[in-house]
């Protein structure tokens, strides 16, 4: 617990610095709230993770992966007031099945994890409002691992692969204060596989959901 509570005040002092900056910079009341043309904001993610459909192997279930977290960090511009561009990177880490698949003559079971790094736009409603709803998407690379462990013999092998990869979205948000922004955002991902992993488990594509929560820091 104390570690968690160190690594999760090393993380917000950066944006709490920030923000106290922030403040500093918008002495004109008509911009203390809502978005504005040519602002930046860097945003902070977290949440949970669930694979959108079961993969089947020998007539069973296959658990790559089950209920996990996700975690992520965005960079956003404001290009109009109403619609934004940024760079948006994300780690989901999915835990480990419970139930061993039958493969060939072993018992095995994994656990997997994806990373993302996206080129992002947002469109918004209400763009001016402390109040604000907006739709979102994504493209760019995907790398995704599955760790498959032997019962009988306790080895493991990893499966790796890079591809393309994207998201759609909607998210709600609203401004704590002038600089500070809270809100919670769900995606559909979609992720491509190739080399080992698609040779392995005779997929070319994984898709999972993700809920978050966010805090961001408008400059």
């Amino acid at each position: 617990m104390k570690k968690l509570l160190v690594l999760a005040l090393l993380l917000c002092t950066p944006a709490l610095y920030a923000a106290q900056y922030a403040r500093c910079q918008y002495e004109d009341e008509s911009l203390r709230y809502g978005l504005h043309t040519n602002t930046t904001r860097v945003e902070f993610f977290g949440g949970v993770a669930l694979p959108d459909k079961e993969w089947h192997e020998n007539g069973q279930k296959l658990e790559i992966g089950d209920t996990g977290f996700t975690a992520g960090i965005a960079f956003v511009r404001n290009i109009m007031p109403w619609l934004t561009l940024g760079l948006d990177g994300n780690y989901t880490g999915f835990s480990k099945g419970e139930d061993f698949t039958t493969t060939g003559s072993d018992l095995v079971n994994y656990r997997s994890g994806v990373g993302t790094g996206l080129i992002t736009t947002r469109a918004y409603l209400f763009p001016k409002s402390m109040t604000r709803l907006y739709g979102t998407a994504g493209l760019g690379a995907g790398y995704m691992y599955a760790r498959e462990k032997n019962k009988a013999t306790d080895s493991s092998e990893t499966y790796d692969s890079l591809d393309f990869a994207w998201m759609l979205g909607a998210g709600l948000e609203f401004d704590i204060d002038e600089s500070v922004v809270f809100g919670a955002e769900g995606r559909y991902n979609w992720v491509g596989l190739r080399s080992d992993m698609k040779s392995r488990f005779n997929e070319d594509e994984y898709k999972y959901w993700t809920i978050m929560l966010k805090l961001g820091v408008k400059f």
